[in-house]
C-alpha cells in the first residue's frame, strides 16, 4: 500500500515527471514483446510509474520495424506480446484480412496473450488469446492533439506526446495487469465520507449527503458487484444504523442486496477484514480496501500486509476515477459465474448450518447436489483461465493458464482438459474445478488441478477431484496415473488432499481406480472437443 505513489499516479503528472520517476519496488521483471511498425518508445518512457503502482516490473523487448509481421526472432517465452501497428502503412491491401492471417500464423508459435494496439485501424476478432485495443477511444478527448506530424521524423510515430501519455496510463494501470495477473476478487469499502458525505452516527440518516460524485461512485461499485466482485463493508458504525440507512435511503444506488458481507463494529477494521476474508474464503491479497482515513489504511496494512488499499479523496469523482483505473479491476472477459458468485458464497452460510446437524452422507443427499463433468468444452476456455489465475488454496502446480494455453491443450489429441460445474438446491455454483492431463507412454500425467475456494468444504472434494481423474483416464484409455504437485505458500488444502488420496502417484505411474458415488448425488458427463 503506497499512498504517496497513489497521489503521484493520479494527480496527472507531466511527461518529464514520469520519465524521471524511479521505481520504488524491486520485483522480478516480466518480459513483454513489442512487435511494431512504428515507435513504442514514447509510451515506454512514461509507463514505468503506472506499472510500478500495479506491482509490475516489465522488460520490453523490441522487434525491428516490420510491416510484413513475419515474427522472426521473436522471444516465444515472453509473458505478453504487444502488436503495435499503424494501419496507415497498409494502403493497398485488405488490412483486416492480412492481419487476421498473420495472427493465425502467430498462434501456431506463441501461446500467451496478444494485445493488438491499432492506430487508425479496426479489427473484429473473437479469439481467446487476442485482445484488441483501439486508440480511437482517445480521439474525442484529444481532438487536434491526437496526432503530431511535425515530430514524426524524430519520434518514429504520428502519435502525439499527449496520446502516448494517455495510452501509457491505460496500459500500465489497466490492460497489462489484466493480461498477466489475476483480477481482484473483493472490494471492501468504508462508509462515512467514502460512500457519502457526512458521518452517519453524528449527522443521522437523512442529513448525510449523496453528492453527484458519491452517486457516481456508488454506481461504479454497483456495476463492479454485477461483474462478480464481492462488495463488502468495513465500517465503524452501529450495524443497526447502517442497515436502517440503506433501507431508508432509496436515493442510494447501492442497496443491501449489493453487498456480500457487512461488518460494522467499533473494533479495529483489520478485524473486520479478517472476518470478510474468512467468510469469502479468500486471501487479503485479493481484496481492495477503500477508506478516506489514511490511518485506517495503514493500520489494516500492518495486519494484512498484502492487502490493496485506496485512499478515498474528498472529491468522490476522483475516487471513482481511481477505482475505475485501479490495477486488478479491469475484467477483459465476464463469465456466467460472475453473476452468481455472491449468492453462492452467501448460501455457504446456510450449507454450514445444515452440515452441523447431519452426517456427511445425509448432508450431501439433503442438498440435491449435481455435478456436470465437461471434457474439452471450448465454451469454458475463458472461465478456466480466470479460475486458474485466481485460485491459490486448492491448486497443484500454479501453472496459471492463459485462455490461449487452454485452447492449445484442448486441440492436442493426447491431452484432456476436464471441468466440473456444481449446483444444489440452494444455488448455482457454476464452473468450480479444472484438471488438465496428458498421456505419456502408457500413463496419464496429471499436470494441474484447481478447485474454487467457494466449493471447498462441502464434503465432495474427493468426488470432484478423483472423479475428474477417473473420467480423464477413460478419455485417454489408460489405467496408470502420475501426479505433478508442488508445495506453495498457500496451497495447504491441496497439499493435504494429495497426501490423503494421491501420495502414491507422485514419484512414478501406478494403477488408479475410482467410482463416482452416483447414489449420493447426480452426475453427468459431457464431451466436446476443438
Amino acid at each position: 500500500m503506497n499512498i504517496e505513489l497513489q497521489n503521484f499516479v493520479f494527480d496527472n503528472p507531466g511527461r518529464l515527471e514520469l520519465i524521471n520517476y524511479q521505481p520504488k519496488t524491486s520485483i522480478p521483471a516480466i518480459k513483454i514483446n513489442v512487435y511494431r511498425n512504428h515507435s513504442f518508445e514514447l509510451v515506454e518512457h512514461s509507463i514505468r510509474p503506472f506499472l510500478d503502482y500495479a506491482g509490475v516490473c516489465a522488460e520490453f523487448i523490441y522487434s525491428d520495424y516490420d510491416d510484413t509481421l513475419s515474427f522472426f526472432d521473436m522471444d516465444m517465452s515472453a509473458d505478453l506480446l504487444i502488436l503495435w501497428l499503424d494501419a496507415n502503412r497498409y494502403k493497398n491491401i485488405d488490412f483486416t484480412a492480412f492481419l487476421k492471417g498473420r495472427l493465425m500464423a502467430l498462434k501456431e508459435q506463441y501461446h500467451k496473450p496478444v494485445l493488438v494496439v491499432l492506430l487508425d485501424g479496426e479489427l473484429d476478432i473473437q479469439d481467446n488469446q487476442i485482445v484488441v485495443y483501439s486508440l480511437e477511444k482517445f480521439r474525442d478527448d484529444l481532438g487536434s492533439r491526437f496526432y503530431d506530424y511535425r515530430l514524426e521524423k524524430f519520434s518514429g510515430t504520428v502519435m502525439s506526446s499527449a496520446l502516448s501519455l494517455q495510452v501509457s496510463r491505460d496500459l500500465g494501470l489497466n490492460y497489462i495487469p489484466a493480461l498477466i495477473r489475476p483480477c481482484l476478487k473483493a472490494i471492501v469499502v468504508d462508509l462515512d465520507n467514502t460512500l457519502y458525505l457526512g458521518v452517519l452516527g453524528e449527522d443521522g440518516i437523512h442529513n448525510i449527503t449523496l453528492t453527484e460524485g458519491h452517486r457516481l461512485l456508488q454506481e461504479k461499485l454497483k456495476g463492479l458487484a454485477e461483474q462478480g466482485f464481492f462488495l463488502c463493508i468495513a465500517s465503524k458504525n452501529e450495524e443497526s444504523d447502517v442497515l436502517e440507512m440503506f433501507r431508508e435511503r432509496a436515493d442510494f444506488p447501492l442497496q443491501l442486496n449489493d453487498f456480500t458481507k457487512i461488518c460494522c463494529s467499533w473494533n479495529p477494521k483489520a478485524e473486520s477484514i479478517s472476518q470478510i476474508s474468512q467468510y469469502l474464503n479468500i486471501g487479503s491479497d485479493s481484496i481492495l480496501f477503500i477508506d478516506d482515513n489514511p490511518g485506517e489504511l495503514y493500520s489494516v496494512a500492518n495486519v494484512h500486509t498484502d492487502i490493496h488499499g485506496l485512499l478515498a479523496a474528498s472529491d468522490a469523482l476522483k475516487t471513482r476515477y481511481m477505482l475505475e483505473n485501479y490495477p486488478g479491476i479491469l475484467k477483459l472477459n465476464c463469465s456466467a459465474e460472475d453473476s452468481i458468485r455472491s449468492e453462492d458464497v452467501q448460501a455457504n452460510e446456510l450449507r454450514n448450518q445444515i452440515k452441523a446437524t447431519l452426517s456427511s452422507e445425509d448432508y450431501i443427499k439433503s442438498l440435491d447436489m449435481e455435478l456436470v463433468f465437461h471434457i474439452d468444452d471450448p465454451a469454458q476456455i475463458d472461465r478456466i483461465s480466470e479460475l486458474s489465475n485466481k485460485t491459490n488454496q486448492f491448486i497443484f502446480n500454479y501453472k496459471r493458464y492463459s485462455s490461449a494455453d487452454i485452447e492449445y491443450l484442448m486441440r492436442l489429441n493426447d491431452s484432456v482438459v476436464i471441468t466440473v460445474q456444481l449446483s444444489d438446491k440452494l444455488s448455482e455454483s457454476g464452473l468450480i474445478a479444472v484438471c488438465t492431463g496428458k498421456k505419456i507412454d502408457d500413463y496419464l500425467e496429471i499436470q494441474e488441478c484447481f478447485v474454487s475456494c467457494r466449493a471447498l468444504g462441502r464434503g465432495i472434494d474427493e468426488v470432484i477431484v478423483l472423479g475428474m481423474i477417473s473420467y480423464m483416464q477413460e478419455a485417454l484409455n489408460v489405467t496408470n496415473i502420475k501426479v505433478q504437485f508442488q508445495k506453495g505458500e498457500r496451497n495447504l488444502p491441496a497439499e493435504k488432499f494429495v497426501a490423503k488420496y494421491l501420495c502414491t502417484y507422485l514419484e512414478q505411474p501406478s494403477g488408479f481406480s475410482y467410482n463416482v458415488p452416483n447414489e449420493l448425488l447426480a452426475v453427468r458427463l459431457e464431451r466436446y472437443g476443438l
